[in-house]
């Protein structure tokens, strides 16, 4: 996969992850909570990665992509704690 191409899927997760977060049911504290840190890791994927392109070394490049996959790591949970306690199906 190229880059151009990753940027794509990164950009388009970002705005399905928008609606995604749009649409969950805000009115108890919990799921606004988790909803906020959902949106925090999820859209500093791409940012970090965006960061990363424009890095002027190597391990610039590295930490910021390192940044980003802890940041999908760090969403991943995130789903799985919303799916989990039934905030969402």
């Amino acid at each position: 996969m190229d880059n151009d191409s990753f940027k794509i899927r990164l950009y388009r997760f970002t705005l399905k992850l928008i609606k995604f977060i749009d649409s969950i049911d805000k009115s108890n504290l919990v799921s606004r909570k988790i909803s906020d840190q959902l949106f925090r890791s999820g859209t500093s994927i791409m940012a970090n990665y965006v960061e990363g392109k424009s890095s002027i070394s190597t391990k610039e490049y590295i930490n910021f992509f390192s940044i980003s996959l802890q940041s999908a790591n760090e969403s991943k949970y995130w789903f799985a704690i919303l799916r989990d306690s039934g905030k969402i199906e």
